[in-house]
């Protein structure tokens, strides 16, 4: 049981939710709780669905399966349409740490396999992927017994490494590629969630996650964008209503933009949800997709359905 409990305390530290994301490295999510679950799960299935005025297809399923531990051993996606396709990643253990993760694909270039490496204290070292289209080692260093820095080097000589301020609460991500050229960003989190990104070099534009109700934001600053995130987030913890109040009057303007959105969802007793509206609108677009959700949980209760619900799309049709 230790040496389950010295994998899942990283995880935990990292654990981060979006839609939208910068590139960026993590210690591998494998523990339910990481995955947002109110409550340790056996199974939980996803189905997503295209609607338009006359009808509704699945679009996507992903079925992810745990042990009885609360680990994750199986995550399943398959994709319908004109880009079908099937991918399995299968998590292996060996006396309750994560041993190696394998990828296997309808498309087999896309087939990878992953083993992990640790130390005599059984701190993860190393992570070797071999794949067609992804061969890289992952390095950790640890700073206080808590990971520093992850390096990636790639089999063709790109880099991306990023280093975490666990004082501050975020990361600084830096991509080198092939031909030299370094692209920096940092990932702000809010505890163990992810809260805002930015691009340095590139626009002021700060991304802020699930800032006002279900929205993320992209918003445009005139100051430093790592003060900005800082200074939001200390405003959310500290005077949480004038943040949403914040947040939804600066929606309004012309210097914010709304990426992300879950407009209208349903959850269950134990806290999980269960049916959602979500709408992507990056790079103007406005894809609908109506999610319905069904967990097993390790007790053997279950809650939720994958199969469409027409009076939960009925009541949200009209939402945008």
């Amino acid at each position: 049981m230790k040496k389950i409990i010295v994998l899942l305390f990283v995880i935990n530290v990292f654990k981060t939710y979006s839609q939208k994301t910068n590139d960026y490295l993590i210690p591998p999510q494998t523990h339910w709780k990481s995955f947002g679950f109110k409550k340790q799960v056996k199974q939980v299935n996803i189905a997503y669905y295209k609607v338009d005025s006359i009808s509704y297809k699945p679009t996507m399923i992903e079925v992810y399966s745990f042990n009885k531990e609360g680990f994750i051993i199986q995550k399943y996606f398959k994709i319908f349409g004109k880009y079908a396709s099937e991918t399995a990643t299968n998590y292996e253990y060996n006396n309750g740490l994560l041993d190696s993760i394998n990828t296997y694909a309808s498309s087999v270039n896309f087939n990878n396999k992953q083993k992990l490496h640790y130390n005599t204290n059984q701190k993860l070292t190393k992570i070797v992927a071999n794949g067609k289209f992804s061969n890289f080692t992952d390095t950790y260093t640890y700073k206080n017994g808590l990971v520093n820095s992850i390096e990636r080097s790639y089999s063709n000589g790109g880099r991306m490494t990023t280093y975490f301020n666990h004082n501050k609460n975020y990361s600084r991500i830096k991509e080198t590629s092939v031909n030299g050229k370094i692209t920096e960003s940092y990932t702000v989190y809010d505890g163990t969630e992810k809260f805002a990104s930015f691009y340095l070099g590139r626009e002021p534009i700060v991304t802020f996650y699930k800032a006002y109700h279900h929205n993320d934001l992209d918003i445009e600053v005139n100051e430093n964008a790592l003060n900005y995130a800082l200074k939001m987030r200390k405003l959310k913890e500290q005077e949480p209503n004038s943040f949403v109040k914040l947040m939804g009057e600066l929606q309004g303007k012309p210097t914010t933009r709304t990426i992300f959105t879950i407009p209208a969802e349903s959850r269950n007793e134990t806290g999980d949800w269960i049916k959602r509206l979500q709408i992507d609108k990056q790079y103007n677009m406005h894809i609908r997709r109506l999610v319905f959700k069904k967990l097993i949980y390790a007790d053997g209760s279950e809650s939720g359905s994958t199969n469409f619900d027409m009076f939960f799309e009925k009541k949200v049709a009209r939402l945008k």
